[in-house]
């Protein structure tokens, strides 16, 4: 009787340790999970300097312009890879950057990825915005084209500042060790690249600082609400941007957009009434681009 309360004892003993393995391996799998997600990320980093180096050395045009498209590329599929990654789902209407669907893979953009209507008319179509800010420049399989002013040396040159901040970022990623703060900085780390590869396509305009300051006749109403309204997502555009026949359209995208937008993130931007659209893009006419 002893040896089998014994046996009974070593037994319960024996279920308890396998339990909590079985527990302790399933609290740790998600987080080897993103580790080596971020080691991957890492290597992708490295494969890019690769790139970039080479492209540094080439010295026939023909190579240094196929070293060129090849990084292009290579920087929006990791750029894919970032986005998927856990945490990185848009916040709210004005988290537009977080929104861009040439930078969604496969399913990212389903139902609870972007929330009902947000893919709706004026949304994520090639016109969103201006018709620059996301389609515009994608071809078919959702890539930036290169942009048409850019050169190999140009190319190299601005990216390489990139480059380097990008390690850095993710060195501070993968040594973070609070899941929350390592997910905020993976955030960051995929809107500092947005910014960098928009800029570089001639969208720096975005985030200019102070850009309404710069607006013609800023004291105006008109101005004030252009500063005001567009503000809530970007830096105020410069009337220069479009022709007067092209801002009519491009103000009321805008405005569906914004529309829809509060709709599916439940608020959160004011939207101009009719008579402030008029005044809006009376302004923005009164002030556009004599091309």
């Amino acid at each position: 009787m002893r040896n089998i309360s014994r046996l009974t004892l070593m037994a319960a003993i024996a279920c308890s340790a396998a339990a909590l393995l079985v527990n302790t391996a399933a609290a740790a799998a998600p987080a080897t999970t993103e580790q080596a997600r971020i080691a991957d990320l890492q290597q992708q980093v490295d494969a890019l300097n690769q790139e970039l180096a080479r492209l540094k050395s080439a010295s026939d045009p023909a190579a240094q312009q196929r070293y060129m498209d090849r990084h292009w590329s290579m920087m929006q599929g990791y750029m894919r890879s970032v986005r998927g990654m856990p945490g990185m789902g848009a916040h709210g209407c004005t988290d537009w950057m977080m929104m861009d669907p040439g930078m969604m893979g496969p399913g990212m953009a389903g139902p609870g990825m972007m929330g009902p209507g947000m893919m709706g008319p004026g949304m994520m179509g090639e016109d969103m915005c201006d018709g620059q800010m996301w389609g515009h420049g994608m071809d078919q399989g959702g890539m930036w084209g290169m942009p048409s002013h850019m050169n190999p040396g140009t190319y190299q040159s601005q990216m390489q500042g990139h480059m380097q901040r990008m390690g850095s970022q993710m060195a501070a990623i993968a040594a973070e060790k609070d899941p929350t703060r390592r997910q905020a900085l993976m955030r960051e780390h995929y809107q500092s690249m947005y910014r960098d590869m928009q800029s570089m396509r001639g969208m720096g305009w975005m985030w200019t600082p102070n850009a309404a300051a710069s607006l013609p006749d800023r004291d105006t109403h008109g101005a004030k609400l252009v500063a005001n309204i567009c503000s809530q997502c970007h830096s105020p555009p410069a009337p220069s941007l479009h022709t007067a026949t092209e801002w009519a359209a491009v103000t009321a995208r805008m405005r569906q957009h914004m529309q829809d937008q509060n709709k599916a993130a439940g608020g959160g931007v004011r939207i101009p009434s009719a008579s402030e659209l008029d005044e809006i893009t009376q302004y923005l006419e009164g002030h556009a681009a004599a091309r």
